[in-house]
This record gives C-alpha cells, sequence and structure tokens, in this order.
C-alpha cells in the first residue's frame, strides 16, 4: 500500500516521514490558493531529491484560474521528473491532454460522484439493499463513464473515507484507486464565508469578494443534532472527521492511501 503525504503549504513539509513514498502538494478547492510556481519548483526539486514521487494537485477554476495553473504545471514540466496532476474540472484535464501530455492525469474526489453528507448516517440501516448499494457507490460503477476516463487516459481517481463505505466491488479494476485520511470533503463554493470574516466592516457582506486568505488562520466548527459527527467549515470547503478505515482496504480496492495532516485549504 503507497503512503502519500497531501501538503498545501511549503511550511508542512515537517510532517514528512520516511513511510512516505510520495507527496500531494497544491490546492484542490479554491483557484486563490493556487500556489506561485517558484515553490512548486522547490516540492518538485525536495520531492526529486529524496525520490519520492510527486502529485501535483489542482482546483476547479474559472478561466482566470485556468491562466494562473499555466505557469504553475510550466514550472514542474520543467523538472522533466514524472508528476500526476488531480483534476478536479474537465477544463484542466483538457488542459492537460492538449499542452502537458507528458503529465498523468488523477481525477480529484470533486469529481467522482460519492454521496459524503454525513446525515445518510441517520437512515442507511433501514434502507433496502439496492438503495443502499446506491448511496455506497461512485461513478466508476458505470461502465461508460470508466471507458470516457480510460479514452482520455485517466487511470486512477481519487476517493474520501466516507462514513457509510465505499462499495467499488463492481468497478472498473483497470483504473487505481485513491484514498484521503482522515478528512472527509463534504461541499464547496465559491462563495466563502471565511473571506472578510475578521473584518467587522464586512460582516454582512457574503459574495464572491477578494480575500487575504484567512481560511488559512480560521476553522469553524458547524454543530446540528442531524448530523452525526461536527462539520468543519475552512475557507469555501466543509469536511468532517472520519479515523475509521473502511472494508474495502481489507479488499485492495484502494492502493494508496493519502495523509491529510491538516485540512488541504
Amino acid at each position: 500500500m503507497e503512503q502519500a503525504l497531501y501538503i498545501t503549504r511549503i511550511e508542512q513539509l515537517e510532517y514528512m516521514r520516511d513511510n512516505f513514498t510520495r507527496m500531494y502538494f497544491g490546492a484542490e478547492f479554491c483557484e486563490r490558493l493556487i500556489p506561485n510556481p517558484d515553490d512548486v519548483s522547490r516540492i518538485a526539486v525536495f520531492a526529486c531529491e529524496r525520490g519520492l514521487g510527486l502529485t501535483l494537485m489542482t482546483p476547479y477554476v474559472t478561466d482566470a484560474g485556468l491562466e494562473r495553473l499555466v505557469p504553475v504545471l510550466d514550472a514542474v514540466h520543467a523538472q522533466s521528473m514524472p508528476v500526476e496532476v488531480v483534476f478536479n474540472d474537465w477544463g484542466v484535464l483538457h488542459l492537460l491532454r492538449h499542452d502537458y501530455p507528458g503529465f498523468v492525469p488523477v481525477m480529484g474526489r470533486l469529481l467522482n460522484k460519492t454521496k459524503r453528507g454525513p446525515r445518510i448516517m441517520n437512515i442507511i440501516d433501514q434502507l433496502p439493499g439496492t438503495c443502499r448499494d446506491y448511496f455506497e457507490s461512485c461513478v466508476l460503477s458505470v461502465g461508460a463513464a470508466c471507458d470516457f476516463l480510460k479514452h482520455r487516459s485517466v487511470r486512477r481517481v481519487e476517493f474520501d473515507n466516507q462514513l457509510q463505505g465505499i462499495r467499488l466491488v463492481t468497478t472498473d479494476p483497470e483504473i487505481a484507486k485513491s484514498l484521503y485520511v482522515p478528512y472527509v470533503f463534504v461541499s464547496t463554493t465559491r462563495y466563502c464565508l471565511s473571506a472578510g470574516c475578521d473584518d467587522p466592516d464586512r460582516m454582512d457582506y457574503v459574495g464572491v469578494q477578494d480575500c487575504s486568505r484567512e481560511c488559512r488562520d480560521y476553522v469553524f466548527q458547524l454543530d446540528n443534532p442531524v448530523m452525526r459527527v461536527p462539520l468543519l467549515r475552512r475557507g469555501n470547503a466543509v469536511f468532517y472527521v472520519n479515523d475509521r478505515m473502511p472494508e474495502t482496504i481489507a479488499d485492495g480496492c484502494f492502493d494508496r492511501i493519502v495523509v491529510q495532516p491538516e485540512m488541504p485549504v
């Protein structure tokens, strides 16, 4: 089982341990957090010198965000090393296939169509088998979707460790699967409630607005009786923690564990 460390900032390199053989680096949820090319180059050199695999994370993007990704991808390409790029936006996949065919595209967890909300656990034991299978399934259960991905050279898909478990027995074995622990992504939006959260003059303003990356300083816990676990909002993304490993680990459905020492924002 491959072990990977997922970090979003240079200073998080302190989490690196000998059992990690791969590094994930970048932004997954917000184009304003896309790292600068110099930091990406430093991470690439760090990984290359230590014989680590490198996976670059990319978020869903606007046209402006897509343009911002280009110098980042160029910086990695200049290192002349094997690189995976996780895409969470179909436009990014198009860019990779046409302009960076040497990179290995990986479909991100934002696109795998799993049901992540912890409220599912309130009803999961009351559901008939076929309905429960639906809530545990993913896009890889659809043959046409697998063919679509493989035709575009996508042979790996990323997954969250959702509370109800993940049904992978009917998925294409030619597509590898990675599991993220312990933070489970629930939802994301371009309307970031952290932007300006420490500025009283902007208290009542909600929208897609300029920010000072307040998400790097604040985490908000959201509690509700219908939720089995507390929700954690950081920036424009919501997570919860699940430390319990799924049964599919023993079945060999996953061949990579991606460790998130902090919420990846």
